[in-house]
């Protein structure tokens, strides 16, 4: 995994101390860095169009254009003509090495075939003007190929869309990765997000962070080792079934997929399940794991004697979240699954917060790490990028696609933590390569993006390999 920063000045400040180095020339890195970039992508003589604004990262972009001017025809939009110190300086060495300014912004974006946005970094905190709006506008309603600088304008520190947004196909960004390049809003405007460094490496610009970005790798399948072993070795999972059968049937075949060595299912009512799934009128001793929540609706709720589960390794799901009940299950053993409604629900019940769904989605990186301060339970909280918080740290999963917003696909992933918890894995573990298997599972879904089933998860993840 990788380190996100909230701000990254404050490494840029410690990067400048401990190796003396000034703002110009990390400032001169960072446009190395794109200009490198566009010498790859694009043949040489193709006309490059930089949108600039007024700080540093129109400054970054007057460097970059200086850079490429000769090999690339070069020129500039200015924004606005109140320039930054460094802005100014940049400015002057990129008309002295002959890039022009554009005085028609819809003909420059026509004629360009890559354009860098400049406009707004990491440091925009205001709903952007109409003029600005107007730019952004035309410049998403290009064709060109978009390059953010840093930061796509219009997206803040902690990934609040102001307004307006650029839409990059790639965002490469400057010394270190930003949280707010991996919100739910941000996904449909950064594009692709590669990192620039600085003239130093990670190791030395890096210090300790709470909040982390998940890759691949982090992925620890429960493939067994040991060939003297029988199914009691891994585990045995419960599902309490309620109102919606569909939901525990769901969990049960995901649980089973990804290694759990017995699989019941709690219930009075004939469930009708497949052959391999078992079922059982109470939760016995032998059963180390459960899930609860899913289809359980309200008389499943009333009926639910939280009691019994003392003990046990639980996920949480979906109906539990609107009971006062949840707070008498809330131990360092559970991995709670909300959606964003729920967890809004959540909140209230835990006297946190009271806020509808989009303040949470405008700031799930802060109610999330709220939460998982106060208690010990391992939050998932789902969404296009998937947050898990344990004790104020925070893990953004970012593999996530449109195909999996479908009914069902919750139960699957509850169904993976569950399957992870009862093979023994620790919450946090469970709940990291849960994720990260639901999401990868669909790397080789070749059906359009409407069409998925929650089984073809299930499905996926049978064929992961580590990567």
């Amino acid at each position: 995994m990788k380190n996100l920063y909230l701000d990254t000045r404050l490494l840029d400040e410690r990067a400048s101390e401990k190796f003396d180095l000034s703002e110009e020339l990390l400032m001169e890195n960072a446009a190395a860095a794109i200009a490198n970039f566009i010498r790859k992508k694009f043949k040489k003589g193709v006309r490059v169009l930089g949108v600039c604004g007024a700080g540093n990262n129109g400054a970054d972009v007057l460097c970059a254009l200086r850079m490429l001017e000769g090999e690339f025809e070069c020129e500039f939009i200015l924004a606005s003509q109140n320039l930054k110190p460094l802005a100014i300086k940049q400015l002057e060495r990129a008309k002295s090495a002959g890039v022009c300014e554009s005085k028609d912004v819809e003909d420059s974006l026509n004629g360009a075939k890559c354009l860098i946005d400049g406009l707004f970094g990491s440091g925009l905190n205001r709903n952007l003007d109409e003029k600005h709006i107007e730019l952004i506008s035309k410049i998403n309603a290009s064709s060109t190929y978009t390059i953010a600088c840093d930061m796509p304008s219009g997206l803040s520190s902690d990934g609040k869309v102001l307004g307006a947004c650029v839409k990059a196909d790639i965002t490469i960004t400057m010394g270190a990765r930003k949280p707010g390049l991996y919100s739910d809003s941000a996904k449909d405007f950064v594009g692709k997000v590669k990192l620039a460094t600085l003239g130093i490496s990670a190791q030395n610009y890096e210090c300790e962070s709470d909040y982390h970005l998940l890759e691949k790798c982090d992925l620890v399948l429960p493939n067994r080792k040991n060939q003297c072993v029988n199914k009691g070795d891994f585990g045995h999972a419960f599902i309490i079934s309620g109102e919606h059968i569909g939901a525990s049937r769901l969990c049960a075949k995901a649980a089973f997929a990804f290694g759990t060595g017995l699989v019941s299912v709690i219930g009075e009512q004939g469930l009708n399940l497949p052959t391999h799934i078992m079922q059982a009128s109470k939760i016995s001793e032998k059963m180390n794991a459960g899930a609860l929540g899913m289809g359980l609706g309200k008389k499943g709720i009333e009926e639910l004697d939280a009691q019994i589960l003392k003990g046990k390794k639980l996920v949480l799901d979906a109906d539990i979240f609107y009971s006062s009940k949840v707070l008498d299950l809330l131990n360092e053993n559970c991995v709670l699954t909300p959606h964003p409604k729920e967890f809004c629900s959540l909140l209230r019940l835990c006297n946190l917060a009271d806020i509808d769904v989009k303040t949470l989605q405008e700031n799930r990186f802060t109610y999330a790490k709220a939460w998982s301060e106060k208690f010990k339970a391992v939050l998932v909280l789902k969404g296009a990028n998937t947050i898990i918080a344990k004790e104020g740290q925070i893990f953004v999963m970012p593999y996530g696609k449109n195909t999996l917003a479908k009914g069902g696909s919750g139960d699957v992933l509850s169904g993976f933590v569950l399957a992870l918890l009862a093979q023994g894995y620790e919450p946090l573990d469970a709940a990291i390569s849960a994720t990260l298997a639901h999401a990868l599972s669909l790397k080789n879904f070749k059906k359009n993006s409407y069409a998925l089933e929650p089984t073809d998860i299930i499905k996926g993840v049978k064929c992961l390999r580590k990567k």
